[in-house]
């Protein structure tokens, strides 16, 4: 008898400790999404500059910057202000041979930066879908104060996007994303490390691409933020 009820005690406690996770999952998803839609609404009194730097097999080859804001429709506009200079082209065979490779690498680099932009901001309704769907997974960093939450096939099929939060400060710490460009056998993983503005807004400050495949390394920074002209 008494061991009887050291096992009905054991699955009560079994149950307790299931409901309890499943309730803090709901509230950290909840508080995740609050963030991404006030810093989503947040951004719009703000403009920035974008820089994107590409590095193939660790040398950079490019630098790009962008004037960053919203326009009056609530479209994100990014104009180009500034790049490095190009690179003299070399002649002849070996020349034409560089020039094709630099030119599918700067392709590849394209799609990647495009890629990323999907998954740039977060969408909070994407980020529901997978969560009612039960295939939302728990990761502790740091007991009581630092979980990673994982969001397989967050946008697409095979693909993974995580979030990193702090949950005494109710903050988002980073976002890292598992997905591919080209070949699905090709993974690459990009980091996405948050920061706070005065106000509070929290926005992507740093974005870092590694497509182990091609050797390639693309660094997009958030920076110089300042309220938009009327706003």
């Amino acid at each position: 008898m008494k061991q009887l009820n050291l096992v009905l005690i054991l699955f009560l406690c079994i149950g307790i400790t299931k409901i309890t996770a499943q309730s803090d999952t709901k509230a950290d998803v909840a508080m995740i999404k609050k963030n991404l839609a006030d810093s989503n609404a947040n951004m719009k009194k703000y403009e920035w500059i974008e820089t994107t730097k590409v590095f193939v097999k660790g040398e950079q080859k490019s630098a790009k910057q962008k004037q960053c804001y919203y326009a009056v429709d609530g479209k994100l506009t990014k104009v180009d202000i500034g790049g490095g200079a190009e690179e003299k082209k070399k002649g002849g065979l070996r020349g034409k041979i560089i020039e094709n490779k630099k030119e599918e690498m700067s392709d590849y680099a394209k799609k990647a930066i495009a890629k990323i932009q999907t998954y740039l901001p977060p969408s909070s309704e994407k980020i529901q879908k997978v969560y009612g769907a039960g295939k939302t997974t728990v990761q502790i960093l740091e007991p009581n104060t630092k979980f990673k939450l994982n969001f397989p096939d967050y946008n697409e099929t095979g693909d993974n996007l995580a979030v990193a939060i702090n949950k005494p400060k109710q903050k988002i710490m980073a976002i890292d994303v598992s997905t591919a460009v080209d070949d699905s056998k090709e993974k690459v993983v990009f980091n996405i490390t948050y920061s706070d503005l005065p106000d509070g807004t929290q926005y992507a400050a740093t974005t870092k691409l590694d497509a182990p495949a091609k050797d390639l390394k693309i660094v997009i920074e958030n920076s110089g933020f300042k309220n938009a002209a009327g706003k």
